[in-house]
């Protein structure tokens, strides 16, 4: 399948039209709270909030912060990780990654539903610490 380019506003139009199925609620664009002086965050980071407060589900959009559009060829793919709030601090998982294809926005919207059914059993997961881990 050809990779297929796409603009902020379509990666966003794509969560808007899953919020309130499954267990997702709303989503915000969380890259700018993700950045530090160590590891900048070059691309839209969104979290969507799930009907279990202590669970979320972030995902890197591919889509980089200079011009809106979605990165280069081969250079990376839509990443979905599960993040879990707990006593003892954040967790996080890997749930999927999704390449840019013609089909990218509906194999995402039925990732993230799918996912979302998950928030209340999350015995199936592995969890690390750092969202660092999470990277491929």
């Amino acid at each position: 399948m050809p990779y297929k380019p796409y603009w902020k506003s379509e990666f966003q139009n794509c969560l808007t039209s899953v919020a309130g199925k499954g267990n997702l609620l709303r989503w915000e664009e969380i890259s700018d709270s993700l950045s530090t002086n160590e590891h900048r965050v070059w691309e839209y980071v969104y979290r969507f909030r799930l009907k279990n407060p202590a669970v979320s589900i972030i995902i890197y959009s591919s889509v980089y912060k200079e011009t809106d559009r979605s990165r280069d060829i081969n250079s990376d793919a839509v990443r979905i990780v599960f993040e879990w709030h707990t006593e003892n601090g954040d967790l996080y998982s890997k749930v999927a990654k999704k390449y840019r294809v013609d089909s990218l926005f509906e194999n995402l919207g039925g990732e993230l539903i799918s996912a979302s059914k998950d928030c209340f059993d999350l015995k199936k997961y592995s969890w690390v610490s750092s969202l660092i881990e999470t990277d491929d």
